[in-house]
């Protein structure tokens, strides 16, 4: 509607005019229905008396119950949501004029509901007119369903929604996983770890990886004449920290703004967390995005049959449970493998089973010395409905 009144529609101008003051629209529909239900009433009872007597009184009671139902309210409303458009732009002209024929009635009518809501205590302003997110994903999920929305566009406005609530360490690359240059590496070395990892960025540490200095660019690297003397810290670029719990979008905003490819993400105590990386952020939205060196990349659930699953210990625990339709919650931990640490209180052996409260059996399938690799996982049976 917008859109059209922009582009020089005059109709659609005057539904915007109209629908700007929601409250005196209402009010002004509601008064003109009433007047003309409570007018057609009285009409038809006077001739139904006249007709039949004291027993005209029920039958138009009756009768006109039923035409004001199938015509002045079902019929009328249900057309009008079919084609909400077409007929807000016919009989928004009359709607216009209603309200201003009716504004000292209007005004009357207001004060006096204020007044009484006074008397009960009721804020009529507390509403809270914003619409809510959770009121927004009903309006995707909808869409989805009447087939407006694709099945990816439906995924990806989700993804947005939760890119904003979710923060730096349930999207990093954990440390564990970080390959590190030490200040002290030569040409050759570097050019090795590049060549071994197929990274464009490495951060680079002094004395321990908790301690990092820099980071150095592959191309900056490649770009070097002077290899007989050369020095990690000539090439070596500053390094961009942020902390565990950034909000991702904020981060993203942040990167982008100041042209940051690499980003590294620290513990409440200042030691090295994880790393992350803009593409790392962008797939949070539109999925994953798999380069030539990246067709290696186990996916993190595999599904074995309705029922199990194989899934890597890093799996992010929320996502897991919104994909397997599970019921895992904890505040310590975020992947499935630190969760099944916590059920079992201990470092866990291969092959080590636990079953959880909602029957669900978990095993360690993989282990990588004390890290959980892979776990198996075996959903319980459905039940039977009585």
């Amino acid at each position: 509607m917008r859109s059209l009144a922009e582009d020089g529609n005059s109709r659609a101008a005057c539904v915007l005019k109209v629908t700007d003051d929601s409250g005196k629209m209402l009010s002004a529909i509601l008064i003109g229905n009433n007047i003309v239900n409570l007018s057609a009433s009285s009409i038809a009872t006077s001739l139904a008396l006249d007709l039949w007597g004291s027993v005209g009184a029920g039958i138009a009671t009756g009768i006109l119950t039923l035409l004001i139902l199938i015509f002045g309210e079902i019929s009328p409303k249900t057309i009008a949501a079919i084609n909400a458009e077409k007929i807000s732009l016919s009989y928004c002209n009359i709607i216009y004029w209603l309200m201003k024929l009716l504004t000292p009635v209007i005004f009357i009518l207001n004060k006096l509901s204020i007044a009484f809501l006074f008397l009960l205590r009721v804020d009529p302003n507390a509403k809270d007119k914003a619409m809510t997110e959770e009121e927004l994903r009903t309006i995707v999920d909808v869409g989805k369903e009447t087939g407006v929305i694709e099945s990816e566009e439906h995924e990806m406005i989700n993804n947005v929604f939760d890119f904003g609530d979710a923060q730096a360490k349930e999207v990093m690359v954990p440390r564990i996983d970080m390959t590190f240059a030490n200040i002290d590496c030569t040409y050759d070395e570097l050019i090795e770890i590049f060549k071994e990892d197929k990274f464009t960025r490495l951060p680079v540490y002094k004395d321990t990886t908790d301690n990092v200095i820099g980071i150095i660019n592959m191309k900056d690297l490649l770009l070097y004449k002077d290899r007989e003397h050369f020095s990690i810290q000539d090439i070596m670029r500053e390094p961009y920290f942020t902390y565990e719990h950034k909000n991702t979008a904020e981060l993203f905003m942040e990167m982008r703004k100041s042209s940051i490819s690499l980003a590294i993400v620290l513990d409440e105590y200042g030691a090295t967390a994880g790393l992350i990386t803009l593409e790392d952020l962008l797939e949070e939205i539109v999925g994953e995005i798999r380069d030539e060196y990246d067709t290696d990349e186990e996916d993190p659930i595999v599904k074995l049959s309705d029922r199990e699953y194989l899934v890597l210990g890093s799996t992010n625990l929320e996502d897991l449970c919104e994909k397997l339709d599970l019921d895992f919650e904890s505040d310590d931990y975020d992947t499935i493998g630190g969760y099944l640490i916590g059920l079992l209180d201990h470092l866990p052996e291969k092959n080590e089973i636990i079953i959880t409260d909602d029957d669900v059996l978990l095993r360690v399938e993989q282990m990588d010395k004390n890290r959980i690799e892979k776990i198996y996982i075996k959903k319980p049976e459905p039940k039977e409905e009585a």
